[in-house]
């Protein structure tokens, strides 16, 4: 199987180089990886020219970027998997760090007929500085990350806890993500499938539930949502966020998801493909 990671990211060069190094630090290694750059700036730039050259050992980093015109997320992810290799899609976002087994465990629970989908551990503001101060990556379960958690700084530390044991995950509801449907910074999938319900919705306007979209694209294919928490585990790095339900980005968002639910419609129109 030929792995392609999709990594979005928009102004976030520190982060990045973070969440490239832990993708280099993996048990199994992706065939590529492809950077979907939605406008970043020329710093952006420099830092995957330098990153390009520190891991062509270990894999080929692709960046494909188009014009900051406003949030189009979706259309860079479109235009990266057009220009992607692989069999098999998995996604994390620029933001975010990989646990070391993290494509290990998306190809280990990888079907033909299911979307995978995990969550993210939230790193505190502190320890988030420290990490982007020191180009340290956190790729795994330790001390200061539950110290930071016991300081009500991180949150959410119980999805870094890997958890194998099938009675085990379902007692502890591991084994359960429909609640809240496909998180966009954790997912993977196979390309042809990713074809089949026509990419991401170019029609969403912001970065807020376009993610689940595609998981309900994939259910009303008659195919499965798959929960991958407890195995692929990444970590969130933190940031400012203005995202709110009451916007009118977020409502337009919203009717698109309650017409795809409504209508069971497999497909979008203004995806990968134009139909």
């Amino acid at each position: 199987m030929r792995i392609s990671v999709i990594v979005p990211t928009y102004n976030r060069p520190k982060a990045l180089k973070l969440c490239l190094l832990s993708l280099a630090s993996q048990s199994i290694m992706p065939y590529e990886i492809l950077i979907a750059d939605d406008g970043s700036t020329a710093e952006t730039r420099a830092t995957v020219l330098e990153m390009q050259e520190k891991l062509k050992h270990a894999f080929p980093v692709k960046h494909i970027w188009h014009e900051d015109i406003g949030f189009r997320k979706p259309k860079i992810l479109n235009e990266t998997v057009r220009q992607s290799s692989g069999d098999y899609l998995i996604f994390i976002d620029g933001d975010c760090m990989a646990h070391r087994h993290f494509i290990r465990s998306h190809v280990e629970n990888s079907s033909p007929e299911a979307i995978l989908s995990g969550k993210r551990v939230e790193i505190g503001k502190e320890l988030t500085m420290l990490l982007l101060d020191r180009g340290t990556i956190l790729n795994s379960f330790n001390l200061r990350l539950l110290w930071d958690a016991a300081m009500s700084r991180s949150r959410k530390v119980e999805e870094a806890v890997m958890i194998r044991n099938r009675y085990l995950r379902h007692m502890t509801h591991r084994d359960r993500i429909t609640d809240d449907g496909i998180w966009g910074c954790n997912f993977s999938l196979y390309k042809n499938l990713f074809i089949a319900v026509n990419g991401c919705d170019e029609d969403f306007l912001d970065g807020s539930i376009e993610d689940n979209d595609l998981g309900i694209r994939v259910l009303n294919q008659g195919k499965q949502v798959r929960s991958v928490r407890g195995l692929a585990i990444i970590f969130h790095l933190w940031h400012d966020s203005s995202w709110s339900f009451e916007n009118d980005k977020y409502q337009h968002n919203l009717s698109i998801l309650k017409r795809r639910i409504a209508n069971k419609e497999p497909v979008c129109k203004n995806g990968i493909r134009k139909l």
